[in-house]
């Protein structure tokens, strides 16, 4: 098993890409941030993997790990592969190599295009019903995935579908940290968008101002898609001369850190509203007719779609669309979202 994490646009190249995707023994697992597509490919990890039984989880383990790029997004993968680790994990990267999985056996200190080079000069292709079997789960999971979200009520899940389904080819995509890169691994995105997003520290800070500032010299359209909390922490990103015409910010607003409703624990006590979901009654409609923006709202799935197709038109001006979702019911809507695969 390929998996790999964080990876700016163009690492690794087309004729390794290939040999990757073309190899029956092999099977090769994306995330939005790693930057790299193919059909062959498999790009909906927490998707494919979180109704596996044990069984199905033996049968995924890999004789061999092979990571490249950055950190993985997908806390899924991550438990899955600490408990049931496969035999050997290797690491390719020119600086460092993190034991994520604690089963580290190698670090290569080169590019993946120079290991995958010696590798495929001398490798043979070995017969398996591997990758085969992974396919076909991972197709069922996408008609699972698209039933479920033709019956969901508006949401930050239906949003997001919506959204994606709308993006425009030849952009540079910007997302903010937590809920919200979460949501996008649940996603297909065209080949032609590159995909950033500020992990590491994994804290809401700063989402908007690297995206301002990717967008001064990025030379294509950026659309920066954030939560609410993250874009009113870093507003006075916006103040300042240099934000181009084709900037774009998409803030969904769920009235807090909906993260924190997705996780164990209580909640809708007055001390779990102010001090972990920070809830709220903000907009961002008056920062951005402050800071010169062009502004649109939507409440509803027909509205969404309507604001889509006019934020994505040429205009003047900066745009910003704020899309605001149920505080309580976004939170049990992505839970059944992943139960649904269970039935």
């Amino acid at each position: 098993m390929i998996l790999i994490g964080c990876m700016a646009p163009n690492t690794l190249s087309k004729e390794q890409i290939d040999h990757l995707a073309n190899d029956p023994s092999i099977i090769v697992l994306t995330e939005s941030t790693s930057n790299v597509h193919h059909p062959n490919f498999f790009n909906h990890i927490d998707q494919l993997i979180s109704s596996f039984s044990v069984a199905d989880s033996e049968r995924f383990r890999p004789d061999l790990l092979v990571t490249m790029g950055g950190l993985v997004i997908s806390k899924k993968i991550k438990t899955l592969f600490r408990q049931y680790q496969p035999e050997s994990h290797w690491h390719i990267d020119q600086l460092e190599a993190l034991d994520t999985y604690f089963c580290l056996k190698k670090h290569f200190k080169m590019s993946p295009d120079q290991f995958f080079e010696q590798v495929y000069a001398e490798k043979n292709n070995v017969e398996s019903s591997y990758k085969n079997w992974v396919r076909a789960t991972h197709l069922d999971r996408l008609i699972q995935h698209e039933d479920y979200l033709a019956a969901i009520p508006f949401s930050d899940l239906k949003a997001f579908d919506l959204l994606f389904k709308s993006l425009p080819q030849n952009i540079q995509l910007q997302m903010g940290n937590s809920s919200t890169i979460r949501y996008m691994q649940l996603f297909q995105s065209d080949p032609s968008i590159d995909v950033y997003c500020n992990r590491g520290t994994s804290g809401i800070d700063g989402s908007l101002s690297t995206a301002i500032g990717a967008a001064t010299v990025a030379n294509k359209p950026v659309l920066c898609v954030l939560g609410d909390l993250s874009f009113f922490y870093d507003s006075n990103a916006l103040w300042q001369d240099h934000t181009p015409t084709n900037f774009k910010i998409i803030v969904i607003n769920n009235g807090g850190g909906g993260i924190f409703r997705i996780l164990p624990g209580p909640k809708n006590t007055i001390t779990y509203d102010r001090y972990f979901e920070t809830t709220h009654q903000l907009t961002a409609k008056q920062l951005a007719k402050m800071h010169g923006f062009s502004y649109y709202s939507a409440k509803s799935a027909g509205s969404l779609k309507r604001k889509l197709r006019r934020l994505f038109k040429p205009c003047d001006k900066p745009m910003l669309l704020e899309i605001f979702t149920p505080r309580k019911q976004n939170d049990q809507i992505l839970l059944q979202y992943f139960n649904h695969f269970k039935s």
